[in-house]
């Protein structure tokens, strides 16, 4: 029989720990962006592509979609999509629903819509929003001080003026140090505000969550960012989502966003492993089999492997045939 650690280098080379990608991710924003352009070539499988992938719930593909309606000037088609994609935390989404709003496409126009949504894509990065955040904040103004001419300049800096309307949690600044705070409104910007109040956003599902520390994980649709991955994982794990128990006992696995910790990756192993999911049963497994963060069983490594192989895993099918044949060698 061969040692436990060569048997190990093998498994090593079968694959590393990995994460859960949903689905709905398997199309990068780029491809989304090129179905976009054949689609408007005409090509209709590229827009049966498209709209397949945005109904499963990819983001670039939704976003895409809208664009595409939205140049078809189909905007009552094109709004629905950038909307799910905009609540999705998709800043090119966030943007242009800051634009639909503000010239009115396919909605009523409306200044404080408008300012909210541009405000979200400016928060994450998007600068090509920021000249048009300016003009709206101007117009809300304006509207404003239309709706109120004999409200005194001075009446915005009463104690009455409510504070800072709060970020929502899709663009929150608290889950990494190198993220500003963004700076306080002046107070004739608040007393604006609340006459024109900002729209109601549903809370983001934990699979969206989970999507959304997945996004941040592996940079598609905005850089690379693990502390912020970690945040969304841990959100969404701590409402019971399997994939991410699993991906957030991936990041302490490996020490990214947070300190490297085994034993919180053993335990987030474990919750997703006891809900049925093949990652975490896999990486359960591993877990086991390698001691880390709980003490080395073999019999419990190839029990969750079994259980992971049987929904078709095939890292848990690969580690099963590796300690199989390392442990079982063949006779001449």
């Amino acid at each position: 029989m061969i040692p436990k650690n060569n048997t190990l280098t093998l498994l090593a080379l079968v694959g590393a720990l990995g994460l859960v990608s949903p689905a709905a991710w398997a199309m990068t924003s780029e491809q989304a962006h090129q179905l976009c352009l054949q689609a408007r070539a005409g090509n209709s499988t590229a827009l049966s592509d498209l709209t397949l992938a945005a109904q499963k719930g990819n983001r670039s593909a939704e976003n895409w979609l809208g664009v595409y309606y939205g140049l078809e000037h189909k905007y009552s088609d094109a709004v629905p999509w950038t909307r799910k994609a905009a609540l999705q935390g998709d800043p090119l989404a966030e943007f242009v629903m800051g634009s639909v709003y503000y010239y009115g496409n396919g909605v009523a126009k409306n200044p404080g819509k408008a300012v909210y949504w541009l405000q979200l894509a400016v928060d994450q990065g998007f600068q090509k929003g920021e000249g048009m955040l300016k003009q709206a904040q101007e117009k809300l103004k304006a509207t404003a001080a239309n709706s109120h001419p004999s409200a005194p300049a001075s009446s915005a800096a009463t104690d009455s003026a409510p504070a800072n309307p709060p970020i929502p949690a899709v663009t929150s600044h608290a889950i990494t140090q190198t993220a500003q705070t963004p700076a306080r409104k002046p107070a004739s910007t608040i007393t604006v505000a609340q006459h024109i109040p900002a729209p109601k956003i549903q809370p983001l599902s934990p699979s969206a969550e989970n999507q959304r520390g997945y996004a941040y994980y592996s940079g598609q649709g905005q850089p690379q960012n693990y502390a912020k991955a970690v945040y969304w994982f841990k959100k969404a794990a701590l409402q019971g989502n399997a994939s991410a128990e699993n991906n957030l006992g991936v990041a302490y696995n490996h020490g990214q966003g947070v300190p490297k910790n085994l034993a919180k990756a053993f335990y987030w192993y474990k919750k997703a492993a006891q809900q049925g999911n093949p990652s975490g049963e896999t990486n359960l497994g591993v877990a086991y089999y390698e001691g880390d963060g709980t003490p080395s069983s073999t019999p419990n490594a190839l029990h969750w492997w079994k259980l992971a192989a049987n929904q078709g895993d095939q890292r848990a099918q690969s580690y099963l045939s590796v300690v199989h044949l390392t442990s079982h060698p063949a006779t001449s």
